[in-house]
């Protein structure tokens, strides 16, 4: 029997370049990447990096973003097109689209804050070596689960901004039903209110609009009630 010749690993980088505002998680993962032996690259290489001055192909990028997910999301973005190594996300808690939307947007590894002394190290290993890499935990939500056919045509009317009376009425369900409905939607898009619902699936770049909206409900005109638009529905809110 004839064995495939093993190839090489590929060559691992001692260097990282750290973006992020002076916080006690930066200085985390200062500790941690010094730790393990790593040259932590200042400020000023960081920016020669970023605008393509200096080459290092292998250095990891390690963005330590604590800020709302829209502002997060943004920033990876514009770093991943960035002539540098892959990018490695460190963060608090990620709802589930969140996750997915770090992923796209450019992050090839995700670290918890509460991880770092453990995960950040093994996690830059893998991404230079060419792997995608992400907490156990939230292995489940890199793909979503599939809403039924009720589950959208409800949200398509969330985001049209109606009630669950309202819905109820439309689809001729109890509106215990459609809370029932509501709540299932809501835990597999990783949100916990309508109005993170609405966020998620109108978001530009990384929302459901097309998949939910494409049902064609036609949105419910009560009598004195002006038709209503997912345009001026986006800030709906309230509970399930």
């Amino acid at each position: 029997m004839t064995l495939a010749p093993t190839l090489p690993p590929p060559a691992l980088s001692l260097t990282a370049c750290v973006i992020g505002e002076a916080t006690e998680a930066l200085e985390q993962v200062l500790q941690a990447l010094r730790a393990a032996g790593r040259e932590v690259l200042d400020a000023a290489d960081c920016e020669e990096l970023l605008r393509g001055d200096r080459r290092l192909p292998q250095a990891p990028m390690v963005v330590v973003d604590e800020r709302p997910a829209e502002a997060m999301l943004a920033a990876l973005s514009r770093l991943a097109d960035a002539p540098s190594g892959p990018l490695v996300l460190v963060c608090g808690e990620l709802a589930g689209w969140q996750l997915r939307a770090a992923i796209t947007a450019g992050a090839a590894g995700i670290v918890l804050i509460d991880e770092l002394g453990w995960a950040l190290e093994p996690c830059l290993r893998a991404v230079e070596a060419g792997q995608t890499c992400v907490p156990r935990q939230a292995q489940a939500q890199l793909q979503p689960s599939v809403l039924s056919a009720r589950e959208k045509q409800i949200l398509a009317l969330v985001v049209l901004g109606y009630t669950n009376a309202e819905i109820a009425q439309r689809l001729f369900l109890a509106p215990s039903t459609v809370k029932s409905h509501l709540s299932s939607a809501f835990g597999k898009l990783g949100v916990r209110s309508r109005h993170e619902a609405v966020e998620v699936i109108m978001h530009p770049q990384y929302g459901l609009s097309t998949g939910i909206l494409a049902l064609g409900v036609e949105p419910l005109q009560f009598a004195g009630q002006p038709e209503r638009s997912a345009a001026g529905a986006r800030g709906a809110r309230g509970a399930v």
